[in-house]
């Protein structure tokens, strides 16, 4: 089957008079593909976006090891996962909380084209490594925008339909090998009671599922930001993304000084948005309570992959297991 060159799928989507590619911008992960910036003239306006390339017929081996057909499998619905999003369900959510505007797509075989919007070119130009805890307000807001608009109580069997059953890209149904791999103890043993601890919890949402801080692109002045990569978007509980990005951007020590703060930014900001939904108060503060009590439980979770995958990595750390015990106290409580 032919592939279309990415110039002539961007020329013949945006009806460009000319395309040019500026400079790729990175590799995906394990070798699907890569992501690069192209120049764009439409008569005399001249402007830039992004294409993300994927082909999973030709992968490299994961730089972990973990390469398999289930882990292939995975990666290859997380494409079909994002293009859904960009192309089903974000527009909805486009008012409030910023991501990249979807150009259009191009599939074939084993090949993906997926065009969206060069945030770069619209002021979203800063990507950080860190964050101290006044900038990751910034970003607890984000995701408290986005948990609200999706919040329910009563989802459907399929929802959220073309997204991930549950959203993350650790959860335990996808990560049998890892959770093999994991030394024999008690959160070994509690994995299927965290899992299921999150996924009965009667509020659930759309969760990012990958909110590490390098996924936020931020303006100049870190007080606007945009997120991007939603290979890993679905069903979930806010929390999974709250745990997931403050330990991608924080150190031990911040963590143990400023978590009580953060969580108290991202709950006021999560019943505001509920009740700005036109949600009772009684809604959003039983929200934010349960939430609350199962952030241990998500952070647990988590840790529970990284034990599987990587033991040594530096989130292996004393904070974590710290609230990885609280988490499993929680089952028990």
């Amino acid at each position: 089957m032919t592939t279309f060159a990415p110039e002539f799928f961007i020329k013949h989507t945006l009806r460009a008079d000319y395309v040019a590619k500026q400079q790729t911008l990175q590799s995906l992960w394990s070798g699907y593909g890569h992501i690069s910036r192209y120049h764009v003239t439409v008569g005399n306006s001249c402007s830039s976006v992004i294409l993300k390339a994927i082909d999973w017929g030709q992968v490299a081996e994961h730089p972990r090891g973990w390469q398999s057909d289930l882990a292939h499998q995975r990666k290859v619905h997380s494409y079909q996962v994002e293009l859904n999003w960009y192309a089903h369900w974000a527009q909805a959510a486009h008012s409030i909380a910023r991501m990249p505007k979807y150009l259009g797509h191009y599939a074939t075989g084993s090949t993906l084209y997926l065009l969206l919007e060069d945030l770069d070119a619209s002021g979203f130009d800063l990507r950080c490594a860190s964050l101290d805890a006044a900038q990751v307000s910034v970003v607890l807001h984000w995701l408290a925008s986005l948990h609200a608009h999706y919040l329910t109580t009563d989802p459907a069997p399929a929802w959220p339909e073309g997204l991930w059953p549950q959203g993350t890209y650790w959860y335990l149904a996808t990560r049998p090998n890892e959770w093999q791999a994991m030394k024999e103890g008690a959160l070994k043993a509690a994995a299927e009671q965290l899992d299921q601890t999150i996924r009965n919890c009667p509020y659930q949402t759309l969760v990012h599922g990958d909110a590490k801080v390098a996924n936020f692109c931020f303006s100049a002045d870190l007080q606007e930001v945009a997120a991007v990569d939603f290979q890993y978007i679905g069903r979930g509980i806010g929390v999974q993304d709250v745990a997931y990005l403050l330990g991608s951007c924080l150190s031990e020590a911040q963590l143990a000084e400023h978590l009580d703060y953060l969580l108290d930014v991202y709950f006021s900001e999560l019943a505001r948005c509920i009740i700005a939904r036109g949600e009772s108060p009684d809604l959003a503060e039983a929200v934010a309570q349960q939430w609350y009590q199962l952030f241990p439980v998500a952070w647990a979770d988590f840790h529970r992959f990284i034990m599987g995958w990587c033991p040594t990595h530096a989130k292996n750390n004393a904070f974590s297991r710290r609230m990885t015990q609280v988490g499993l106290d929680y089952l028990t409580s």
